[in-house]
């Protein structure tokens, strides 16, 4: 097993877009299940580590953590999480086995699953194989803190865009879409987003997918999401793109899409805010 050595250390918002629906801050929170943090890549920001770390601690020797590094395809995959994760402080850190059996019996027992970057679509196609997207699945809502960055963060809604990085925007079909883990329910998760200007792209998904809220994640930035309810951790902001108030006429494949009261929130760093319907 790949186990890091361990040493134990220890609301300002934009509304950008048409006016019809309402996604409104709250202090309150609906749990359904363990908290999932969403990091936009760019580096995870500190905030977000000690916020899971926070999170996980049940006891002098917790919390633990496993890395699954499958959405990278790099020889050295895994191993800058998993010294992050020992810098902040984890009790232990290890990087997901090959094995099936030994990769659930180590999904099950951490107190923190992370997934790192790369591709969305390696990813979940690992986990399907194995059967591990079940387990992360079972251990979330059993209250176990998951999460990810870039690519690992894009697995974490109930939608995942899937396709081209860049592709015709508006036009209906064009933004391949597939499940994501769907722990975030109603979601498409964006990552990257500010820096690689991705609103096109998310609203191309979300008008493929009807009734949904787009939440675009900033690099160096966290949606730290419990319930309904999102915290924004980090340097940046996360943009809210909420669909499911909104109207999509049907189009022809290939068309161009026409949308009417997509509502556009904009939360920086610090914040708080429900996504709840």
């Amino acid at each position: 097993m790949k186990t890091v050595p361990l040493r134990i250390s220890h609301v300002l918002t934009v509304l950008l877009g048409v006016l019809t629906g309402c996604v409104a801050p709250s202090s309150g929170s609906d749990a359904r299940g363990g908290p999932v943090l969403a990091v936009g890549g760019g580096g995870t920001p500190q905030e977000a580590v000690q916020e899971a770390l926070q999170l996980a601690r049940s006891g002098p020797e917790s919390p633990s953590v496993v890395v699954i590094p499958h959405a990278s395809q790099r020889e050295d995959r895994g191993l800058a999480s998993a010294e992050m994760w020992r810098e902040g402080g984890a009790y232990s850190v290890s990087i997901l086995e090959e094995d099936a059996a030994a990769a659930r019996a180590q999904i099950r027992a951490a107190d923190i699953v992370w997934m790192g970057g790369g591709s969305q679509t390696r990813l979940m196609e690992h986990l399907k194989a194995q059967g591990l997207d079940q387990d992360i699945r079972a251990v979330h809502l059993a209250g176990t803190v998951v999460g990810g960055t870039s690519a690992g963060a894009a697995v974490l809604g109930e939608f995942m865009i899937a396709g081209s990085p860049d592709p015709a925007p508006y036009t209906a079909g064009a933004m391949e879409s597939a499940m994501g883990l769907g722990l975030i329910p109603g979601v498409i998760v964006d990552q990257h987003f500010a820096e690689r200007k991705r609103e096109g792209r998310l609203l191309t998904a979300l008008m493929d997918r009807p009734g949904t809220l787009g939440i675009g994640v900033s690099e160096g930035t966290c949606a730290a999401v419990q319930g309904d309810q999102m915290r924004v951790l980090g340097r940046s902001t996360v943009a809210l793109f909420d669909g499911r108030a909104a109207t999509f006429p049907e189009t022809e494949p290939n068309g161009l899409r026409t949308a009417s009261g997509i509502t556009v929130h904009v939360v920086p760093t610090g914040s708080e805010w429900r996504i709840g319907r």
